[in-house]
């Protein structure tokens, strides 16, 4: 069942990221999208893997799930947060839409140990807030040193 839900989520993630009207370029999507990518798997494998506070179950279809998540879902979330962040201009509505995002993916991590796909040995749901909150943090900067890294580039040649 947990397989299911997590991919419906996922193609309901990727569906409205096709749909909403972005405000990024394919290339800064993608760069965003494969910086989150790098640092959730690099951290997870540590988290998960190299000092098992998370274990996760051995069933294909969870596992399968566990990587729906980790690869597909954390980061095309992020991707939408950085491309509604840019319509917002006021402080107030940019910290709505944070804790908005980290709501969500807190609902993930939720639903993650419901359907048993994860479990949490030594490990609880606010450290998942404080390293999605840290993740949102790097998909935006990734976002504003991409931006000022490719105007340099344009205004050198």
């Amino acid at each position: 069942m947990g397989f299911v839900i997590f991919f419906f989520i996922s193609w309901l993630i990727a569906t409205i990221l096709a749909v909403i009207q972005k405000k990024l370029s394919l290339a800064e999507n993608t760069f965003v999208f494969l910086i989150i990518l790098i640092f959730n798997i690099n951290f997870s494998w540590i988290v998960v893997e190299e000092l098992k506070l998370i274990t996760y179950s051995k069933d294909g279809f969870d596992y399968t799930a566990f990587l729906l998540n980790r690869s597909v879902m954390i980061p095309l979330l992020l991707v939408i947060l950085v491309n509604l962040f840019q319509f917002r201009k006021s402080t107030m509505n940019r910290i709505i839409l944070i804790l908005v995002t980290e709501a969500i993916l807190l609902c993930f991590s939720i639903l993650s140990t419901y359907f048993k796909i994860t479990e949490y040995t030594s490990w609880n749901y606010l450290y998942d807030a404080i390293y999605y909150l840290f993740l949102q943090l790097i998909a935006v900067f990734s976002y504003k040193l991409f931006v000022r890294n490719s105007q340099n580039v344009v205004s050198e040649s």
